[in-house]
């Protein structure tokens, strides 16, 4: 439960923040705004880090190098994201966003991305995810 609690959390900031990155960006522009919110969440990071006492930076090592470059894909997600929401709205943007989240999570998974078990779907997961791919298209037409 913990998990799909916080994954809800996580729905609800993404949205709040895309809202927030729409807003700065009208003002400063989608690069800076995506400079500026990279710079506070890693400043908001640190102090958690710092208050929490958290040690496992010691760890670092053991990350290969590629998925350490991993947060420079968060200014392309955040610049999307701004464009995006000027283009379509919220609701659009948010829903094509989680769409294409699930389905290239789905491809990842059945490519064997995330471990050994490759996800094998059946008819209803397939008739499910067309259903949210024509609720994105009701929503924008």
């Amino acid at each position: 439960m913990k998990g799909i609690i916080l994954a809800v959390l996580g729905g609800v900031f993404i949205t709040l923040q895309s809202t927030a990155n729409a807003a700065i960006g009208d003002l400063i522009g989608s690069w800076q705004a995506a400079a500026l919110t990279q710079g506070t969440g890693f400043a908001a990071a640190m102090l958690i880090i710092w208050i929490t006492g958290d040690r496992s930076w010691r760890n670092l090592n053991q990350v290969k190098l590629h998925y350490r470059l991993g947060g420079a894909l968060a200014a392309f997600i955040i610049f999307s994201s701004i464009t995006a929401f000027h283009h379509n709205g919220a609701a659009v943007t948010v829903s094509a966003m989680l769409i294409s989240q699930i389905l290239a999570t789905l491809g990842m998974e059945k490519a064997g991305w995330f471990g050994d078990r490759v996800l094998r779907l059946r008819a209803p997961q397939w008739i499910g995810i067309m259903l949210m791919i024509t609720g994105i298209l009701c929503l924008s037409f």
